[in-house]
This record gives structure tokens, C-alpha cells and sequence, in this order.
């Protein structure tokens, strides 16, 4: 019974709009974000190369000086980026809210306004800044010498002091501060980090772990459409009466519509990474190392597969609830708010529903953290496993007792 039902759901599936519309969206999505050649960033690093990229350093030194310095080239221009709500926002404060930040900046550096503004300039007169290697170069190395005295703790009260005058969603709040600051990767940084991609990361696995966190972020919202058609589909069919009679379960019948829209859903994704992966194969074994050619089917199982569960079950549940689309509203809403929390696109996965890696590599940093991942995957699975039951429950109760729920009220069908 089940496999019947499972079977009928796929190819309702196939012939709805709803669903290639699906596929077309996210296939567009993923072809933008990944529509360069990364293989030039798996080279292995020489000794005179000009630069090795970029490493987070999360020591307290170091995250001081450089946040410093960012807070010293905004305050000069009085000039802030923030991110209130995941959009830029410009942001100018008036005299007395830039003396309160200028006060905080030489307490923190233990140099006066002047001082600090003649080594800024003293240091960016040194690059040529008409070429964008050298303005880069000035703004990366430029760094805000903390006094001796000055503590961790200390700093981080002055940086909400900075967070209050300036607005929600700056570099100064606590989370974006915890995620570290960009320092030089050295030569030595560089193999060590070259050697981890190709002995951990086979180099697919990298590429699959890119590939996810862009897919991640579409898989956040996308799905919901499928599961808001499917069931709203027997009421605008009027064939409701029909279903509640059918002889199965009710945890048969949602399930078997449940367990189509995820295969479904879930195939898009599956075959974009595995065509996407294929050429990092062909380059992994060119360089002598042995490609991970599963590495696309482990990433999805893990990390995109638990995502498209729990935000289907949402809209499972929401919408046998309601009968209505509000469970879009609620996907797009959560969706937004874990983009937006975020506090860095690498990492820090605590219980977020969208997890970042915005990085080709880092696998040293990714490993660290991997087990953080399972325990938000683990935890994403069973959620939705909850939700299902729950409208399943809810699919009994109205099949049985003949109501509909709509809003806050309840009206018994005759």
C-alpha cells in the first residue's frame, strides 16, 4: 500500500508546474553562484608567490588590532557598514555620537585621535594605491596597536558600546568578532592547508562542501512550494471526502506524500552536485591525488537531505493546520533569520537551519568543526520526523472527527 501510494505521489508530482519551476530556480541559482573555474585555487603553493590568501586567526591580539583598524578607517571616513537586516546600510553619526567612538578608540589604543590618525596615514602613504593589488594590500596589513593594559573582556565592552552608537548588523557585534578576523596565510599555512585537500578533502570533497552551503541557502525556501502544493491540492480538487475514506492510515497516506516530495526535491540537488563534481575528478587524478567520487552523495545525505526534511515537514504540518499558504511566510521568515544570525560564513553551526562553509578549503578549520554539523543535521532529522507525526496526528484527527481548522476556529463538516 505504501509503495503504491509512494509510486502515484512521484508522478503526480512530475506533472505539476510547481516542481520544474522548482528545478529551473535552483538549477539557475546554483549555476551563478558556481560559474567559475575553481581548480586555480588547488595549485599547490611555491615559496615566491605574492600571496597565499587568507586564514582566520581568532587570537585575542590579533582579532583586537585588526577589528581596530576596520573601526578606525569608518570612523575617519564617518562612515559605518552595517547589516541590519541582511541588506548594507550606510550609517553617519552626528558629532557627538563621533566623539563617544573616537573616545573609545583611544582608550583602546592608548594614542590620541592625532596619533592614530597620522599612523594610518603614514602607513597607506607607503602603497601605491592607483592599482587594486596595492589599495588591497594597504587596507589587509593595516592594523590598530592595542595598549598593554587593555583585556579581551575590556574590548568586548567597548565594542557593544560601538554596536549601540552605530546600529544593529556592524563588524563590531559579538558574533561577527567570535567568527575572527582575516590575517595572511603563510607558505607554510599554504601547504599545510594544500595538503589537507588533497588527503582529507580528496579535492571533490571541498568542491561538494562549496557546492552545499550555495545550494543550503535556496534549500531553505524552495522546498516549501512543493509541500504547500501537495497539500492543498484535495482541497482545491474538492476530493477531500474521497481521501478521508480511503481505507490506509493516515500515517501511510502522509508519509507515502511526505517521503515523494523529499526524494523529489532532494533530486535536483543530488544531480547538480554530482555534474558539478565531475571535472574536480578529472583534476584531482591530474595532479596524482585520488578523487573522493561519493564525496557529492555523502554531502547531501548529511547536509542538505536533513534541510529539505525539516522544511517540508514545516510545510506539511503548517498547511494541513491551516489550510492556507501561511507556512510560507513562516519558511521565508526563518529562513531570513538564520541567513541574517549568522555572525560568519564559515562555520559556527550551533542550531542554525542554514549552515555556511563560503570557502573552497579550509579544511583543516572544517574538520574541527564537522562534529558541530552532524549534532545540527542530527538535530534538524528528528524535528522533522516530529513535525511529520504531528500531521499525521492532525490528519487523523480530521478524518475522523470531520473538522477543519481555520485560523482559531473550528467548523464541523456536515
Amino acid at each position: 500500500m505504501f509503495g503504491t501510494l509512494f509510486i502515484k505521489e512521484c508522478k503526480q508530482i512530475l506533472k505539476s508546474m510547481v516542481y520544474y519551476i522548482y528545478v529551473a530556480v535552483f538549477v539557475i541559482f546554483l549555476s551563478s553562484q558556481l560559474n567559475g573555474e575553481l581548480t586555480d585555487q588547488m595549485e599547490r603553493p611555491l615559496p615566491d608567490q605574492e600571496s597565499y590568501g587568507w586564514v582566520a586567526s581568532h587570537e585575542p591580539s590579533v582579532v583586537m588590532e585588526k577589528i581596530l583598524a576596520e573601526l578606525m578607517l569608518e570612523t575617519y571616513r564617518n562612515s559605518y557598514a552595517t547589516y541590519p537586516m541582511g541588506f548594507y546600510k550606510g550609517v553617519r553619526l552626528n558629532q557627538r555620537e563621533l566623539d563617544d567612538v573616537i573616545k573609545i578608540l583611544e582608550d583602546c589604543s592608548g594614542k590620541s585621535w592625532e596619533e592614530l590618525t597620522e599612523d594610518m596615514e603614514a602607513h597607506f602613504s607607503k602603497y601605491n594605491q592607483s592599482s587594486m593589488e596595492g589599495a588591497l594590500a594597504a587596507q589587509t596589513e593595516y592594523s590598530v596597536p592595542v595598549r598593554e593594559t587593555l583585556s579581551y573582556e575590556e574590548f568586548g565592552a567597548d565594542m557593544e558600546e560601538i554596536c549601540k552608537i552605530v546600529g544593529a548588523g556592524s563588524s563590531y557585534r559579538k558574533e561577527a568578532i567570535e567568527g575572527g578576523v582575516s590575517v595572511p596565510m603563510t607558505y607554510e599555512q599554504a601547504v599545510e592547508e594544500y595538503e589537507a585537500l588533497c588527503e582529507k578533502d580528496r579535492i571533490t570533497g571541498a568542491v561538494s562542501r562549496l557546492f552545499s552551503d550555495y545550494a543550503g541557502i535556496i534549500l531553505s525556501v524552495l522546498p516549501i512550494f512543493l509541500g504547500v502544493t501537495r497539500c492543498l491540492r484535495d482541497k482545491r480538487a474538492q476530493a477531500s471526502q474521497v481521501v478521508y475514506a480511503h481505507e490506509a492510515s493516515a500515517l501511510c497516506i502522509i508519509g507515502s506524500r511526505y517521503l515523494a516530495n523529499v526524494c523529489m526535491a532532494a533530486l535536483p540537488a543530488l544531480l547538480t552536485a554530482f555534474v558539478i563534481q565531475m571535472p574536480y575528478q578529472y583534476h584531482a587524478n591530474t595532479v596524482g591525488v585520488s578523487p573522493d567520487l561519493l564525496a557529492f552523495l555523502k554531502y547531501h545525505l548529511v547536509w542538505l537531505l536533513p534541510e529539505i526534511m525539516i522544511v517540508l515537514a514545516v510545510s506539511f504540518f503548517f498547511t494541513e493546520l491551516t489550510e492556507s499558504v501561511i507556512s510560507i511566510f513562516i519558511q521565508v521568515f526563518w529562513a531570513m533569520a538564520s541567513l541574517m544570525g549568522a555572525g560568519t560564513l564559515t562555520g559556527d553551526f550551533s542550531l542554525k537551519l542554514v549552515v555556511r562553509w563560503n570557502a573552497l578549503g579550509r579544511t583543516g578549520e572544517f574538520w574541527a568543526q564537522r562534529q558541530q554539523l552532524f549534532i545540527n543535521r542530527g538535530f534538524y532529522f528528528l524535528l522533522s520526523l516530529v513535525f511529520l507525526a504531528l500531521t499525521a496526528v492532525f490528519y487523523e484527527k480530521k478524518r475522523r472527527e470531520g473538522e477543519t481548522l481555520y485560523g482559531k476556529i473550528f467548523k464541523r463538516r456536515k
